[in-house]
C-alpha cells in the first residue's frame, strides 16, 4: 500500500514542509542521534525490517513523520506510515486487528478504544519491552510521562473485562489533551462579555451574544451521536457535578446516569446546548467546532485545548485572538477536565514486533516529543520534561499563543480520566450521546435518564 501522509484537516502542511520543519531543529535532532549512539541499545539489530505505522491523521502523526528519515538513517528500518481520517480510521482498527491481520505493526489507538481490545489479545503488552535493557536505552525514562497517563494505559484483564490501577503497560502516550474553554478574545471583548464559568453562567452569556449578534454562534460543542461528543466538554462538566458514568452499589456494578448529580447536570447542561450551540449540533464533530473558532463564527468553544493553540499559529485567521480558561463546572464547585491520550501500540499479531518497539521508543522519545513540540504540531507532549523545556516554553509563550501554558498547566493539575475502565465502554457512552440529541430535541430529562440507565443495564 503506498505511503499516505496527508494533510489534517486544514491544521497540516505538506510532507515536504514539515520535513523542513524538522530540519529547523536539526541542533536537537542530532542530539537525538547522539544519545542513541551512546545507549547501551543496538539501534540496528533490526535493520532491513520493514514496518507499518497506522495513526489517525492528525497534527501529531505530522509531527512523527516530518522526523521519519532520522528513525530510519538510525535504524536501517523502513516505516511505511498509513494515515487515514477520523471518521474511517477506528473502524479499520477494529477490522485489522480483530482479525488479527498482521499487516500494521504499530498503531494509534486512546485509552477507550485499548480497553476493548486487550482483553482479546489484540495488543501486545509491552513490559517485557520496556524493561529489556537489549530493547530500551537508559535514557528513555519512561516514568518522565506525566503519571495520570501512564497510570491510565495500565491495567489488568481479569475475567475478561478490565481492573485499573496496576498490571501490564498497554500503549505508551505520544500526544495528549486535556479540556478547556477556549474563546475569541476580540468577540467577548467586543461585547463586554466576562469568560463564563459554569453552564447557567454560559446561558446566560449566549442569550446576550445572540441579542448582539444573532450571525455568531456562541458555543461550539460536540453533539454527534458519538462517544466521542461525551468525552469532551460532556464528561468534564458532568465529573464537576458528582455524576459518575458506573459505580458500585450494594457490591454490584451500576450506572450513574439516572442519580440525582446526573439530572442535575443534565437540566443545565442541555439547557446551555438549546441557548447557545449551533443549530447543526446533532451533526458536529470536532471539525465543526475548529472551524467555527478560527473563523470566527463562533465565539467560545470547549473542547481538546490544542485546537485552540493550532488556531492561534502566526498566520492563521484566528491568531492572537483565542486566549484559554478551564471547562465549566457546577455552581460552587472546582472544574474537572477529562484527558484523551493519544498513544502507540503494537499489533499482538504483528511479525515483527522488535522493530515495532523501536520505532515505539523512538517516537515517543524525548528528543522527538520536543521537536514535535516545536514545531508546533505535538503541542501537547506527554512528557513533562517537554514542558520545563526553554525552548518550548519560548515557543508556546509568543504572544500570540495568549495564555495556553498558564492555563495548560492549571487545568493539568486536575486533569484525569473521568470515565470507568471497561469493556464496552464505547456501547454505553454511544447511547448517552444518543440521549443527549433526544434531550436537546425536547426529550423529559427525567424520563430520558431513566431510559438510558435501563438500556446500560441491560448490557452489563
Amino acid at each position: 500500500m503506498p505511503r499516505k501522509v496527508a494533510a489534517s484537516r486544514g491544521h497540516s502542511a505538506s510532507f515536504t514542509r514539515r520535513v523542513l520543519i524538522c530540519s529547523a531543529l536539526l541542533t536537537g535532532t542530532a542530539a537525538a542521534l547522539n544519545q542513541a549512539k551512546a545507549d547501551d541499545v543496538n539501534w540496528r539489530q533490526f535493520e532491513g525490517t520493514s514496518i507499518v505505522w497506522a495513526y489517525d491523521i492528525h497534527p501529531y502523526a505530522d509531527a512523527v513523520a516530518a522526523q521519519l528519515p532520522e528513525f530510519e538513517k538510525l535504524t536501517g528500518i523502513k516505516v511505511t506510515p498509513e494515515l487515514y481520517p477520523d471518521d474511517a480510521y477506528w473502524n479499520k482498527l477494529t477490522i485489522q486487528l480483530s482479525t488479527k491481520s498482521p499487516s500494521w505493526d504499530v498503531v494509534g489507538t486512546g485509552i477507550q478504544p485499548a480497553w476493548d481490545l486487550a482483553p482479546g489479545q489484540l495488543l501486545e503488552p509491552l513490559d517485557r519491552y520496556l524493561s529489556d535493557p537489549k530493547l530500551t536505552a537508559v535514557g528513555y525514562d519512561y516514568k518522565d510521562f506525566f503519571p495520570a497517563l501512564r497510570d491510565a494505559l495500565t491495567w489488568k484483564v481479569k475475567e475478561g473485562q478490565i481492573e485499573p490501577g496496576s498490571g501490564q503497560v498497554w500503549a505508551v502516550p505520544h500526544g495528549f489533551e486535556n479540556i478547556q474553554l477556549f474563546y475569541r478574545k476580540d468577540i467577548l471583548d467586543k461585547y463586554g462579555l466576562k469568560v463564563p464559568t459554569t453552564p447557567p453562567e454560559m446561558s446566560a452569556a449566549c442569550e446576550k451574544l445572540k441579542a448582539a449578534d444573532p450571525a455568531i454562534t456562541p458555543l461550539g460543542v460536540r453533539g454527534v451521536r458519538f462517544w466521542s461528543s461525551i468525552h469532551t466538554a460532556a464528561i468534564s462538566i458532568a465529573k464537576s457535578y458528582g455524576v459518575h458514568d458506573f459505580i458500585v452499589k450494594d457490591g454490584k456494578l451500576d450506572t450513574g446516569l439516572d442519580s440525582p448529580e446526573s439530572m442535575a447536570f443534565h437540566t443545565d447542561y442541555v439547557d446551555m446546548i438549546k441557548k447557545c450551540a449551533a443549530p447543526s449540533f446533532a451533526n458536529d464533530n470536532w471539525y465543526q467546532v475548529v472551524d467555527g473558532i478560527n473563523s470566527g463564527r463562533t465565539a467560545m468553544a470547549i473542547d481538546s485545548n490544542m485546537f485552540g493553540f493550532w488556531n492561534d499559529v502566526a498566520g492563521k485567521p484566528a491568531s492572537g485572538k483565542i486566549a484559554f480558561a478551564p471547562p465549566l463546572h457546577a455552581p460552587n464547585k472546582d472544574f474537572e477536565s477529562n484527558i484523551w491520550i493519544w498513544s502507540l501500540a503494537i499489533n499482538a499479531a504483528s511479525r515483527k514486533k522488535g522493530a515495532a518497539w523501536l520505532f515505539i521508543q523512538w517516537a515517543t522519545s524525548k528528543q522527538v516529543e520536543l521537536n514535535g513540540a516545536v514545531a508546533g504540531k505535538l503541542v501537547n507532549s506527554p512528557r513533562a520534561s517537554t514542558w520545563s523545556d526553554k525552548a518550548w516554553l519560548e515557543y508556546a509563550a509568543k504572544p500570540e499563543f495568549s495564555n495556553f501554558v498558564d492555563t495548560f498547566k492549571t487545568v493539568q493539575d486536575r486533569a484525569q480520566l473521568a470515565f470507568t475502565a471497561r469493556v464496552g465502554f464505547a456501547e454505553a457512552m454511544n447511547a448517552w450521546a444518543v440521549a443527549m440529541q433526544k434531550m436537546v430535541n425536547g426529550a423529559d430529562v427525567k424520563a430520558t435518564l431513566a431510559d438510558l440507565a435501563s438500556e446500560i443495564r441491560s448490557s452489563m
